[in-house]
């Protein structure tokens, strides 16, 4: 069984349209403030909220109308990330437009590194806790949801946020935060495939 050329499509174009409403509540409240005395809490927080819980809620979202029928754990993985792959493709786009606008007007030389780190490694947390979601998604349509698929997905994208945004060394924790994301991904769909509830020849290996 292989994936359908227009479930493909599907899902690329469903990833182009999830990013739209992300977009819109990041767009309105872009500078929320938890703790004002504590700006390293703040940002945390603002990294788990604003990024990593819209943005993976709304990917887990539009995961739901992919093509479910017939294809096992491992092709609906597939599509999944494919729609984060999409999704962080046109983000990546608009962030590098926006920041380097802002780097231009204000000279600001330390946005580079920023926008060029996102630019190369961003496509790897967006596509890992895509499949996260996916993962998710297909274990509800089992009847045996694994919510803690989607909570990974959510504090490993705001993590990835909250240490990229540093200009100082903390920002090279962004890469175990990669890595981890890699390894849950695999991780949970190993946990899915081998959970006996999910015993139906059209939807397992």
């Amino acid at each position: 069984m292989k994936i359908k050329p227009l479930h493909l499509l599907f899902a690329i174009l469903l990833g182009l349209v999830a990013i739209v409403p992300g977009s819109l509540i990041q767009y309105f409240i872009p500078k929320t403030i938890f703790f004002a005395n504590y700006p390293i809490l703040n940002s945390l927080l603002v990294s788990l909220i604003i990024y990593g819980l819209t943005e993976e809620i709304f990917k887990a979202a539009f995961i739901i109308p992919l093509p479910k029928k017939n294809y096992t754990p491992f092709l609906f993985l597939c599509l999944s990330m494919m729609m984060g792959l999409s999704f962080c493709c046109f983000e990546s786009v608009v962030y590098f437009l926006d920041d380097m606008q802002l780097a231009i007007n204000r000279d600001a030389q330390l946005i580079y590194p920023l926008i060029f780190t996102r630019l190369f490694t961003s496509d790897v947390i967006h596509t890992a806790c895509a499949g996260l979601c996916g993962l998710f998604i297909y274990s509800c349509f089992q009847k045996s949801p694994k919510v803690s698929n989607l909570l990974i997905a959510i504090l490993l994208h705001g993590l990835y946020d909250f240490f990229v945004a540093f200009k100082n060394g903390l920002r090279w924790f962004f890469i175990p935060v990669l890595i981890l994301s890699v390894l849950e991904c695999r991780i949970k769909y190993k946990d899915l495939v081998s959970d006996d509830s999910i015993g139906d020849p059209q939807f397992s290996e």
